[in-house]
């Protein structure tokens, strides 16, 4: 009875201390979300430079694309090149919808990011299939297709010239014209996107993904529909470029068929590998270091790619993990020294 008894304790110790690490989670989390709400709203009134604004706002709107290209890389390992498909859906959707069929930028890009997850389920019914160099490189020849498809079908999507003169972009009462506001907004949709990602790799289908992304093979063994999780990332990740590129719309003012180029995936890579694929916010900081540092250094485009470039190369050999990998590294150092000085 004595060794129930004890046991019984141990467990209800055991249960107290899970509990009391989920709460604090939870407050932690709740001190970041406010933060970045403070955040968000400082940066939208403090700076009065149009251009400076609307760049951020748009940086949001690219960061989202990131994020959606990591669901597939940081979650089952796989490259996306492909994933510019669903940015460009996203964009001609919203277009289109306002443009052709005088629908309110909301209605238009609602039915924009329903069209992407029907595309994704019969497009990753296909291609999932394959794995690696082979999913890319069938996922990058389908942009080209949806490219070639843009620029023909001109009574649609315009052709080459693309779709421009959109009637005032707003959500309700939103004018996403104003600089202030757009940054809001997409700042704001970015934040939402992060906190149910966060969610998302904590929930039981973050853990078979990251199964299926560390050992397909192990994870089937174990009972994990390897096909099943896929397809569903895939899914997940399509409304997430298509929302970034609707919200392009306001920033570019013009949707052409480059929109479907697969150089927008390479920047997104770009930005995941710099940041770091498993780190949730890695794509959003590096989406911010992508888009605002060569801005503020005033970088002509082939220097920037050419910075960028050395950049990636330098910490794909000494850091792949990107930014997280060397902050944690730099934490531990750190931690191990405070350790010494104690000891001391």
């Amino acid at each position: 009875m004595a060794i129930q008894e004890l046991g019984t304790m141990m467990d209800r110790k055991r249960a107290g201390a899970m509990n009391g690490d989920r709460a604090g989670r939870a407050a932690r989390e709740a001190i970041y979300v406010a933060c970045a709400v403070a955040v968000i709203a400082a940066f939208a009134f403090a700076f009065t430079d149009p251009f400076v604004v609307t760049l951020a706002g748009y940086t949001c709107a690219f960061a989202l694309f990131a994020l959606s290209i990591n669901i597939i890389l940081g979650g089952v390992g796989e490259v996306p090149l492909g994933q510019c498909l669903f940015f460009g859906v996203g964009a001609y959707g919203a277009a289109i919808g306002m443009g052709k069929l005088g629908l309110p930028f909301e209605v238009a890009v609602l039915i924009a990011l329903m069209l992407s997850v029907v595309l994704a389920a019969i497009i990753g019914v296909i291609t999932l299939r394959l794995t690696g160099a082979y999913f890319s490189i069938v996922s990058w020849g389908l942009t080209g297709v949806a490219m070639v498809a843009a620029t023909n079908l001109e009574e649609i999507t315009g052709g080459p010239l693309g779709l421009f003169g959109f009637p005032p972009i707003e959500i309700g009462s939103l004018q996403l014209s104003d600089p202030q506001t757009y940054f809001a907004v997409t700042a704001t949709i970015l934040l939402l996107a992060i906190v149910f990602l966060v969610a998302l790799r904590r929930s039981p289908f973050g853990a078979a993904m990251d199964s299926v992304r560390q050992n397909p093979h192990l994870a089937r063994s174990v009972g994990v529909d390897v096909a099943r999780v896929r397809l569903k990332a895939f899914m997940l990740s399509a409304p997430f470029a298509a929302l970034a590129g609707a919200l392009a719309v306001p920033y570019t003012q013009i949707v052409t068929p480059e929109v479907f180029s697969v150089a927008n995936t390479v920047d997104g890579l770009l930005m995941v590998l710099l940041g770091g694929a498993q780190l949730v916010v890695g794509p959003v900081i590096g989406a911010a270091m992508f888009t605002l540092i060569p801005q503020a250094m005033n970088l002509d485009p082939n220097v920037r790619i050419l910075v960028f470039s050395s950049i990636i190369i330098l910490i794909m050999m000494f850091a792949p993990g990107g930014l997280h990998q060397l902050g944690v590294a730099l934490r531990d150092r750190l931690g191990r020294r405070t350790d010494d000085d104690r000891s001391r």
